[in-house]
């Protein structure tokens, strides 16, 4: 059975969910006044309901930015009332609660009415991701569960009467974020910085290979123009990628190295789904795959 197979028809899918939610959310955050600091705090809250938020915690699980730029945002969201100061850390208010929990609130209402299968169907397919989420949490380590376990807090959002579309978008992202542990477990014992990885697996990727094309793509992280060149520099001082005009491509040691770094983490993600037999995996395979399709229709329609 071709465990990507079924994890990438999972991941369109996803995404398929969240391209139609976006404007229910954007709609709320242009109501609210909330501006682009929002997607930052506002999944720190939930993330770290117990817990002093700050911009260590969160580049725990997104280790890609700078800390200047998580920090810009917890300080504006301080000043807003939704996070409160905690010496050199954050908490949140109730009003930060609310406007967080009304934003997952958005999404739940912005994908609602999709019907892309049959209510019986969508509830095996979401019953598995439950069983691959509880099988991943109780696997030994590596990887860590940092991202998983505080993932989890993410239930808060939603009750019992939650629809099953809202149910496969958070068993997903649960998977999601033990993909995320096991990508991290893989990369982080070449004692690299976050958003060097992320430009170095930009240019492995072949898409973004251009400084250009990666400050297009990531410029939301906070990292000038100028810092990403400095970036692509030191990755062709360390070997990883070499420069051919105004392109990057990974030399032959880099594209292995990068290699090896996402068979580790297939090899950390998808060992818990071990739990589920060869039927159990075709089952899924077929329900995954009927999503997607049920889901692209109505996309397209």
């Amino acid at each position: 059975m071709n465990l990507q197979s079924i994890w990438s028809a999972l991941e369109e899918s996803y995404g398929v969910c969240s391209d139609t939610s976006a404007p229910s959310i954007e709609k709320f955050a242009e109501g609210n006044h909330l501006s682009g600091g929002y997607w930052s705090w506002g999944p720190a809250i939930i993330l770290f309901p117990d817990e002093p938020i700050s911009s260590v915690q969160w580049m725990k699980i997104f280790p890609y930015g700078i800390p200047q730029t998580i920090n810009g945002r917890l300080a504006s969201a301080a000043e807003g009332g939704y996070l409160v100061k905690d010496g050199e850390r954050f908490r949140s208010t109730e009003k930060g609660k609310a406007a967080a929990h009304q934003g997952l609130q958005a999404l739940t209402d912005g994908i609602a009415d999709l019907h892309p299968l049959p209510p019986n169907d969508l509830q095996c397919l979401v019953d598995y991701l439950v069983r691959l989420s509880d099988a991943s949490f109780a696997a030994p380590d590596p990887p860590p569960k940092f991202c998983l376990t505080h993932y989890k807090n993410y239930k808060s959002t939603f009750d019992g009467t939650a629809p099953l579309n809202r149910l496969f978008v958070h068993y997903f992202k649960e998977l999601d974020f033990y993909r995320m542990d096991s990508h991290m477990a893989a990369w982080r014992s070449h004692n690299f910085e976050g958003n060097r990885w992320e430009v170095f697996s930009e240019v492995w990727g072949g898409k973004n290979n251009t400084l250009d094309k990666i400050f297009d793509e990531l410029s939301f992280r906070g990292i000038t123009r100028e810092e990403y060149a400095s970036i692509l520099q030191e990755l062709v001082e360390r070997g990883w990628i070499q420069q051919d005009g105004k392109t990057y491509q990974p030399t032959a040691e880099g594209k292995c190295l990068r290699d090896e770094a996402e068979s580790l983490t297939d090899e950390y993600f998808f060992a818990p789904w071990s739990c589920l037999n060869e039927l159990e995996l075709e089952e899924l395979a077929s329900l995954a795959g009927q999503l997607r399709d049920g889901l692209k229709n109505l996309e397209s329609k």
